[in-house]
């Protein structure tokens, strides 16, 4: 009777130089024996938030020429360096440097006070400059001055509003004799309709007048320097309705007297003309 033979799962090394590799193996790859792959740490991506940099300039608010200061790399990448006003320095150069010349952060006030002064100067001198000017030009040859300049007449163009047509007056036959001597004496009874004024699209305000005097006077040295606004030009003759409340405002073909009056001068007197747009 065969006898069953126990078989182990672990057989014998076959020679001397596996029992060798065996027992060189460690245990953790003994009971392990699939390789495994362990991630290192990844670098960081991100950089520094300050660089320091030489100043090749004097910059408002950061320091004097030749001061060592911490700035924001995109500062420097994208403005300072291309323009040639700081340098960087490396670490080698910083520990080859006095303690002295290291300034640890920003001057927020160089310069400032400079510049402030240097403005409020420039402000005054023009302001005396403006001063000067208006009190050599008076009233009296302001007015002389529009006198000389203006035109008399300024023109305008607006779109006239199409005005619908008249209702046909009904015939009457001329076998009728008594028909034709009434028609006539109606006709002769009834009062000569004057053609009324023809409306525009928009208006001819005392701002756009104001606007074509200044243009006139631009063009001389002196008359730019007259002073003149909306409010003072009155629109004397307007042959449009009076009760729609806008007397500063001209909404009709024709002609029209207007008065320029500086402050303190005499009234000129001018006429507007609005005429068809063609």
């Amino acid at each position: 009777m065969a006898t069953a033979t126990f078989m182990s799962p672990f057989r014998a090394p076959p020679c001397t130089a596996c029992i060798r590799r065996l027992a060189s193996l460690d245990i953790s790859e003994a009971s392990f024996p699939f390789h495994r792959q362990l991630r290192g740490k990844k670098k960081s991506t991100k950089q520094p938030h300050i660089v320091n940099v030489r100043l090749l300039r004097d910059i408002e608010t950061y320091g004097r020429q030749g001061a060592v200061i911490p700035v924001a790399p995109g500062r420097m990448r994208n403005i300072w360096y291309p323009r040639g006003m700081a340098e960087y320095m490396t670490d080698t150069q910083l520990r080859g440097m006095n303690m002295r010349e290291l300034i640890v952060e920003r001057d927020l006030t160089f310069l400032t006070k400079k510049s402030t002064d240097r403005e409020v100067r420039v402000d005054q001198d023009a302001d005396t400059v403006i001063d000067v000017e208006m009190k050599l030009l008076a009233p009296q040859r302001a007015t002389e001055i529009l006198g000389t300049l203006l035109p008399p007449q300024l023109d305008f163009y607006r779109a006239p509003i199409s005005q619908p047509p008249e209702p046909d007056k009904p015939r009457i036959p001329r076998s009728s004799s008594v028909s034709a001597a009434a028609a006539e004496y109606a006709a002769a009874s009834e009062p000569l309709q004057k053609p009324g004024p023809v409306a525009i699209y928009g208006s001819v305000s005392t701002a756009d007048i104001a606007a074509n005097i200044k243009a006139v006077l631009a063009m001389d040295g002196e008359g730019a320097r007259v002073v003149l606004g909306p409010e003072d030009i009155t629109i004397v003759s307007a042959k449009q309705d009076e009760d729609d409340g806008e007397a500063d405002r001209i909404k009709a073909l024709g002609d029209f007297e207007i008065k320029v009056r500086v402050k303190g001068g005499e009234a000129v007197r001018r006429t507007v003309r609005v005429q068809s747009q063609e």
